[in-house]
């Protein structure tokens, strides 16, 4: 799945060569799912792993655990194929993982 994602852009990463906006995941279990085409936008926590649904079945999932307190675009980081439409992302903090 990892290989889907190598699009995020170069130039949005930290200097250990991290993304700003987390990184692709495996389908946990656990993992919240949410359906790109009833929502406009979506509240994440900092360190949440959430599986993005669209049309026809197609997912992916990420782990937030770049920048927290931020909003982000969804075409920043989905595939192609799943970020057709505007779609923001809202990513709070989350107390039990501040240092």
């Amino acid at each position: 799945m990892a290989s889907s994602f190598v699009g995020v852009a170069a130039a949005d990463t930290f200097r250990n060569g991290q993304s700003f906006y987390g990184q692709p995941a495996g389908e946990a279990p656990s993992a919240r799912v949410i359906d790109l085409s009833t929502t406009k936008f979506a509240n994440i926590t900092y360190g949440e792993t959430v599986v993005f649904r669209g049309a026809g079945g197609q997912k992916f999932a990420w782990t937030f655990n770049g920048l927290d307190s931020r909003s982000w675009d969804l075409a920043q980081f989905a595939p192609a194929s799943l970020a057709g439409k505007e779609y923001r992302v809202y990513v709070s903090r989350n107390p039990l993982t501040r240092r």
